[in-house]
Order: C-alpha cells, then structure tokens, then sequence
C-alpha cells in the first residue's frame, strides 16, 4: 500500500487540487504545521511511489515521524483522512465535502498568557513548544474542566520530575489522574502536588528499603504510600521497617505484607520489627520442620499461621518441634496434619518442656526398636501409626518385650502376623501367662504354627489361623508360577515381530468364530493362515530361547494347580506333603 493515496472517491490528475470547503472551514483552524502536512501528503497521493513512506516525509519537511503521525491524527478527527495502518504508517484522504467532523473553535486569544508562561517553564530545561504542542495543550484545556493555572502548575511538576525528557502526553495523563481525583482548581492542584511532594523523600527512602528498586515514585506508589500512613494508620519508619523485610523486593509484595500487619494491629517501627523478625524465625523453623518431614514447603506463611505459630503459643522449642517431625517421618505420617495432631495430643497432655518431649519420644522410639525386632522375626509388616501403637497396648497389658517377641516367633509363618500376635497375647492375658515359662507347652518350633499355638491359643483361633496359612501358602505359589510366566513374555514381547502375530492371531480366532458361523466357505483358508502365524510364532520362540509353555505358569502340583482344591471341591493332598 502507497504511504499516501487518494480513496476511490477521491477524482485524482496531474494538479494538487485543494478543495475550497477545506480552505474555508479547517484550514483556519489548524496550525502551520498541520496544514503543510495535509498539502504534502495532497501531493504525495498521485506523485509517491510506494518506497516514500514516514520516515521520506519527515526527512523533507525536515522534522520527525511523530509530530507528522500526530498531524494526520489531527486531520483524522475532523474525517478528512483516516489513518489505515500504524505499521507502516498509511494515510488514506478521504473527500472534504463529504467530512462530517467538525472543528473545535479555540480562541488562541484567552491563552496568550498560558502560552508564555508555558514556553518560559519548558525553556528551563531546553525545551521550545511547537505550534503543534500549543494547539496540544489548547485543546486539553477546552475538552477538560481545568484550570489554564492548574494545567501550568501541573506543567511545572512534570518539568521538575522528567527534565528535557517531558512531553505532552506526559503532562496530560497527570493532569488526567489529579482531575479523576477531583483536583481541577489551582488550589486543588497545588495541594496534591504539595502531598507528592511532601512525601517524595519518604518514598525515596521506602523503595531504597526495598533493594533492587531504582527507579522515582509515580502515581501508583504516591496513592500507595498514602493508604498505609493515613488510611492504615502506619508510621514512616514502620513501612520503611517492613520495606527492609521485603523479600521480593516490591511495591505490591509490600503491600501484601503492610496489610498483613494491619490486620495485626502493628503499626509503628517497633512492632512490625519485632513482628516480622517473630515471622522470619517461624518461617525458617517451618522450613526445617518440612525437611525432617520430608515435606516440601514454597510459602510457608499457610503452614505458619495454621500449624507452626500455635506449636509455638502452645510453649514448644524449635529442638523438640524437630524431633517430633522427625518421630512422624519414622512411623510414616509425614505430613503437617499428622504432626498436628501429635503435638495436640501432647499439649492436652501437658508434655511441652524439652524434658518431658525427650522422655515421650524416647519411650516412642525404643517402641519402634521392639516393632522392628518384631518385623525381623515376622518380615513384611507395615510400619504404620495402627501396628506401632499395638506395642503400647501389649506393654499396657504387662507383657515385657521378651514376651511380645515369644508371640512374634510363634506367627512368624503366619500370613497377617500381627492379628495372629494380639490373638495370642490376648489369649495369655486372659490366662494371666506373663512369663515365657509358664507358657505350655513353651518350646515349640517357630515353623510349626499349630504347634505353637496348642496350650495357649483358643481351637477356633488356631481354626482361622491354619486356614490362613493354607491360602498364604497357595498364594505364594500361584505369585511364583506366574511370575516366572510374565518374565518370559515380557521377553518374548522384547519382538516387535512376535507381538504383531500375538495381535494377529487374537483378531484371528473372532475371524474364525464368525466365519464357522456365517461363511463356512472361508474357514479353510482362515485355518491355513493361523497354522502358519503359529509357526512363524514358534520360530521366533525358538530363536530367543523359550517354549510355548514357558508363556504360562507352571504349577507345583498339577492335580490343583496350586489352588488346594481338586475340581470336585476337595481338599488337594498336596499341602500335607
């Protein structure tokens, strides 16, 4: 698309041809500027290639691509061009007698005196303002209700704040805000400026407090700061106090924080230093609380406020808070819900001081010591909060470990060691048997279960104990004979080849079973397919070293395979022998 072109409304020759409807009714009202702009791209519609573009423009009229883009913008508003793309800028004119925007009249007159003053203040700092700029700020002031004095005022502190780097824009948007605030007066104006300015150094120093953080307060850090010191209450040095503790070192982080304070009823400097430093220390205990748990923890603020900080109300130090983690690790309840309710089982208990933590702990621990001699004579016993607390109840019941550890030999061959050993306690509790001697019967072999259990344990229990063993010992049998099966397909499965004839021949038998049935004519040729996808299976067997039976399990008696009973119901005679 050409930078400048005439729309196809638009009747173009030889001739720049100015209508005279724009020389009557806009020309008057523009400036210079504006107006050199609008005849140039007049002349570049028909006499442009489509290389001169926004940056050829402002080269020949000598001055630059913006304040040609804000011209056309100007043009724009009255419906004498329309800009139809921003990159690259394209300009398209549009007909003068069918615009329908009309100019705003501005009686330059009434802003002489603005206009000096405002070229005296930009003068301080090298700046000049264009006859474009002075339409600029005429045009604010006629669409905004503000004071020409207020708009100088506010001219002036933009000029103090950015320097040479001021423009327009700048200067509007704060005028903007100050007016969305409800100043418009030069009163008005000058007392909210006067608090900006007020608190500048103050802010100055809360954004050093932050680190990191160079840059000069704006609008959004000025209404922030007014919040936390006359909404909220806060002194300057407590914000500042909280800024240092910032970790993440910005303006929104720190008011996240300043609020959590509030809530708090802390203020001023002393109480948000010692607040935060309680904080800081809650926060690194958290952490290492996490690690013993073996929890992991990003924010610890949640677990702070609904776990650490009430441990540390309720009068526990760090070391015992550590060792109770630590002690929930041990018996798998990891987590800070669990500990919770250890620590308020303990506090309900009055145990708080070191002492008396360390005395429950190592009463706890050398409970686990005999839970783990029990696991060694019994093997697989899960270590959890249920089985561990049993040991407890025996102690409670006036067994001594010796005893406990009897019982564990005597359901060591048993499929749930662990009902079995209650159900033989239990039944030496009632017998009033605390001593391994005075057990009958006391010397039987740990392997031969029934036989420990005679003389001390009820029949009905060495009834279900003795099925239990039968199942358990079925169970293992059938694991192992499936186990060695999958191994071998899992290496037979290592074959892409083989893994394809096994699909194939499973889509086979449906093609077989629905042939027999609808297309009898088809199965002599299905037949003949499956007994060659069988040898090709073989084969491959053959190559990597398996059998076809070694793909299923091998059971250790073939009359039950491994289920105690034959198939008229019967018990097998296997398990005897």
């Amino acid at each position: 698309m050409a930078f400048c072109s005439f729309s196809k409304d638009c009747d173009g020759n030889s001739y720049v041809t100015v209508e005279n409807k724009f020389i009557t009714k806009y020309l008057p009202e523009a400036d210079g500027f504006a107006v050199k702009v609008y005849l140039y791209g007049l002349y570049l519609c028909e006499n442009a290639d489509s290389d001169f573009g926004l940056k050829s423009m402002a080269e020949v009229l000598k001055t630059t691509e913006t304040k040609i883009a804000e011209a056309f913008e100007f043009w724009e508003d009255y419906d004498l061009v329309q800009v139809v793309s921003k990159a690259p800028f394209a300009v398209q004119y549009l007909p003068v007698r069918s615009a329908v925007g009309r100019p705003k009249r501005v009686r330059y007159e009434q802003y002489a005196d603005f206009n000096k003053e405002l070229q005296r203040k930009m003068q301080k700092v090298g700046k000049f303002v264009s006859s474009g700029d002075y339409l600029k700020y005429m045009r604010f002031l006629e669409e905004n209700a503000i004071q020409p004095q207020a708009l100088l005022l506010v001219a002036e502190y933009c000029i103090n704040k950015k320097g040479d780097a001021v423009s327009p824009s700048y200067i509007f948007n704060k005028a903007k805000k100050l007016l969305a605030g409800g100043a418009s007066t030069y009163e008005q104006v000058e007392r909210e400026l006067s608090n900006y300015n007020e608190h500048e150094s103050e802010l100055v120093a809360v954004l050093a407090a932050l680190g990191g953080y160079q840059r000069a307060p704006d609008e959004t850090d000025y209404a922030l700061y007014r919040k936390w010191t006359e909404t909220l209450g806060f002194t300057k040095d407590g914000v500042i106090a909280a800024a240092k503790k910032s970790k993440r070192g910005s303006m929104t982080a720190l008011e996240i924080t300043l609020e959590d304070l509030y809530e708090k009823g802390k203020t001023d400097a002393s109480e948000v230093e010692t607040y935060l430093a309680e904080r800081e220390t809650l926060a690194n205990l958290t952490f290492r609380i996490a690690r013993k748990l073996g929890v992991k923890v990003s924010n610890p603020a949640t677990y702070i406020d609904e776990y650490v900080e009430k441990w540390f109300t309720y009068g526990f130090e760090d070391g015992s808070l550590l060792d109770i983690a630590l002690f929930c690790l041990k018996t798998e309840r990891g987590s800070f819900d669990s500990m919770n309710a250890i620590v308020n089982r303990l506090f309900a208990n009055g145990i708080v001081t070191k002492e008396s933590v360390k005395a429950f702990l190592k009463e706890k621990n050398d409970e686990l010591k005999l839970f783990e001699k029990i696991r060694d004579i019994c093997g697989t016993i899960r270590k959890n909060a249920t089985n561990v607390s049993l040991i407890r109840t025996w102690r409670d019941w006036n067994f001594s470990d010796e005893m406990i550890l009897e019982a564990a030999k005597r359901s060591a061959t048993s499929s749930n060691p662990v009902p079995y050993m209650n159900k033989i306690l239990s039944d030496w509790k009632q017998a009033e048997i605390f001593q391994v001697k005075n057990i009958p019967d006391a010397a039987p072999s740990a392997s031969n279960t029934a036989g420990a259990a005679r003389g001390y344990v009820s029949p009905a229990i060495e009834a279900a104990n003795a099925k239990a063993d039968r199942e358990r010992y079925y169970a293992l049998l059938r694991e192992k004979a499936q186990s060695r099966a999958d191994k071998y397909v899992r290496k037979a499965n290592g074959n892409v080849r083989f893994k394809e004839l096994t699909a194939e021949l499973s889509t086979m038998e449906i093609s077989l079973a629905k042939a027999e049935v609808f297309d009898p004519k088809k199965l002599p040729a299905l037949l003949e397919k499956k007994t060659s996808l069988l040898g090709e299976r073989r084969e491959l067997l053959a190559e990597m070293g398996i059998a076809e039976e070694d793909l299923l399990p091998k059971f250790t008696c073939k009359k039950c395979s491994d289920t105690g009973f034959l198939k008229n119901g019967v018990a097998c005679d296997c398990y005897k022998k």
